[in-house]
């Protein structure tokens, strides 16, 4: 079964390594390939999809910034949100193009390890993106008492936000300026940028903003360790890492893939976090 892995940035990504052990642990022979490439555009994706279909791919998953562009070229969404409107996890080998998005589940399932029966509370996320827009529709899930945004791009955040309260979310969009005094008064922050990133380091959260929240979730995963991260587990914090997030992602989307049960398990101890 060939695999693969499409996005900008992604030499470091453990995707090869999480998919061929499970490959191996299922008695399936897996490759797992990455296409660390800039697009211009949607058709763009889409050209390499079908050049990856011919290539006798099985499927791929895709990660930042081309999961918003999955959605809309994608004809057969499975197990997504209506309006969630972002894939993560393809299947490109059948007549039509197929997808669903393992963020979304696999956040869900993080959040239910690292916090068992709580529920999330007051929850601000900054990063509208396709991560974000999973995680927004897994804190729906979760019963999120209020979902409060911030992203630079304005036009991605009103259309998260509007998306959303169409399907029961309370949420609400939030200026730059209101961010410290909303994080002050949250019980969980998310980063869902690419701030903490390798490629992108910084602080996604101020220490000034990371004071009295009961949890945190970082979506980055490379390093684990961020600085974010560091903060919220200096303050005591409950914290959920990004590399959380891609074991049970992973584990979903391999699922998918073979149509196999797939138990997370199988992996314990075998995928190191850095």
């Amino acid at each position: 079964m060939k695999l693969g892995l499409i996005g900008q940035h992604i030499q470091k990504s453990k995707s090869p390594q999480l998919h061929e052990l499970l490959g191996k642990k299922l008695d399936i022979a897996t490759s797992y390939d990455l296409f660390d490439c800039k697009l211009d555009n949607e058709q763009a994706l889409y050209e390499l999809l079908k050049d990856l279909k011919q290539r006798g791919y099985r499927g791929v998953n895709v990660t930042h910034p081309y999961k918003v562009w999955a959605w809309n070229i994608v004809a057969n969404t499975f197990n997504t949100s209506a309006g969630l409107g972002a894939l993560n996890t393809l299947i490109i080998d059948g007549e039509e193009l197929s997808g669903t998005n393992t963020d979304c589940s696999g956040f869900v399932r993080a959040y239910q390890k690292e916090c068992s029966d709580l529920k999330p509370g007051k929850v601000l996320m900054k990063g509208a993106g396709g991560v974000g827009r999973a995680i927004a529709f897994g804190l729906g899930m979760l019963e999120v008492e209020h979902l409060y945004i911030f992203d630079e791009n304005t036009v991605s955040l009103q259309a998260l936000v509007s998306d959303l309260q169409q399907a029961g979310v309370a949420c609400s969009a939030l200026t730059a300026d209101a961010v410290t005094e909303c994080a002050l008064n949250c019980d969980g922050l998310v980063n869902a940028t690419p701030v903490g990133h390798y490629t992108t380091p910084g602080a996604s959260f101020s220490a000034e903003q990371v004071q009295g929240q009961r949890w945190v979730f970082d979506a980055v995963y490379t390093p684990v360790a961020t600085e974010f991260i560091c903060l919220a587990r200096a303050a005591n914090m409950s914290v959920i890492s990004g590399f959380e997030l891609f074991i049970h992602q992973g584990v979903d989307a391999y699922q998918w893939f073979s149509q196999r049960a797939v138990d997370s398990q199988l992996l314990s101890g075998e995928i190191s976090v850095e």
